[in-house]
Parts: structure tokens; sequence; C-alpha cells
């Protein structure tokens, strides 16, 4: 079965630019040093600019073109990022590994988004965070990126409560403009969030 995201990476340009996402670059502030896993990272603009603030970065993609850009765009800013090809429908997620998780418009079928989010949980550290940026079901009507499937859109009120329990540091649902790349460009209906692993979660 061919790979949409392997074709789409391996154009020459990078389709959503090299620069972090704008809620990323405002919720870095609230990590502390440690270990940090991008999921779904594409091309590395992600995980490279955390890198470059001096954390050890993970990024995973199912794409080796994007993976393959991102280690390109690291040495092109001096920082080291590890990479990983993995699939998310079948990855095993380890416990208590990561200080952190960054999710930024990874989107999934209901059935890999759900094994994802349980993952996530299972894989974060006491105390540590998820970070996410995600076009809500709204986003349909905004034209502007993101998949053109409702089910692979987040409802803000399912991702509450697959979070019930953590504390929640930022929720936000709403407009936003985003300049990133030939493929998001435009004002997009988004959710954010940043949960963060209760001690005793």
């Amino acid at each position: 079965m061919t790979n949409p995201w392997q074709d789409k990476f391996s154009a020459v340009e990078y389709v959503y630019g090299k620069e972090p996402n704008g809620f990323l670059v405002e919720a870095a502030q609230q990590l502390q040093t440690g270990n940090v896993l991008c999921i779904a990272e594409g091309e590395g603009r992600n995980s490279v600019y955390l890198a470059s603030l001096g954390f050890d970065v993970t990024a995973w993609d199912y794409a080796q073109a994007g993976l393959d850009k991102t280690n390109r765009l690291a040495d092109e800013k001096g920082v080291h990022v590890k990479t990983e090809l993995h699939d998310l429908a079948d990855v095993q997620w380890e416990g208590q590994q990561w200080d952190a998780i960054v999710q930024i418009f990874g989107h999934f079928p209901p059935a890999i988004a759900d094994r994802t989010l349980a993952g996530i949980k299972k894989a974060l550290k006491p105390g540590g965070l998820y970070i996410s940026e995600l076009y809500s079901k709204e986003q349909l009507k905004y034209k502007t990126g993101g998949p053109r499937d409702e089910a692979m859109l987040i409802d803000p009120k399912e991702l509450l409560a697959q979070f019930d329990g953590y504390f929640v540091k930022h929720f936000h649902v709403g407009e936003v403009d985003r300049v990133e790349g030939q493929l998001h460009t435009g004002t997009a209906h988004v959710v954010q969030s940043i949960f963060k692993k209760r001690m005793e979660n």
C-alpha cells in the first residue's frame, strides 16, 4: 500500500515550512529540561526547534522522507534530533518514558487516535506534559489545512474526557492564524492543550 505522506514529503521544499508551530513556541516555555517525543512529526520543524532549546528530542513519523528532511533541517540548524520510523497503528509504547509528548496537527482515524492517546498517557512520566495543537471539527468550514474527514478532526469535549484526572495547564478552542508552508496557511479553527500528568496518574 502506498504511503501518501512519503509521496508528499518527497518534495524538495518543506511543505509545512521550516519554522515551528506558533503554539508550540509558547508552550515550550512550560517545559523543563528533559526528553521530548514529537509524534507524527513530518518534516521536523517542531522537533528541530525544541532541540535548539536544548531538549533531548526524538521524532516519530511513518514516512521515511519526512524523517530524512528532519535530519537535514537539524543539520542545517546545528542540532541533533533522534529520528525513528514508526506507524502509530502498531507502535509499542513504553511506560513512563517521556517528560513531554508533542502532537502538532497529527490527525488519525478514530481507532488509531484512541490507541495513540492511550499510549501517550502510558508513556508520559508523572509530571510530564502532553502538548498539542489540532484542528477541530469546525476546521472543515475553513479549508486552510487538515484532513477533510470529520472523523479525524477533534471534538474538544472528547479530548478533555480522554485526559480526565490530568491537570489542565492550558486548553483553548478557537481561531488562530497560521502560516506554515503551502499546506497550512490562513485562519484555522483549533484545539490547543497542555495536560500535565499528575504524580498519582
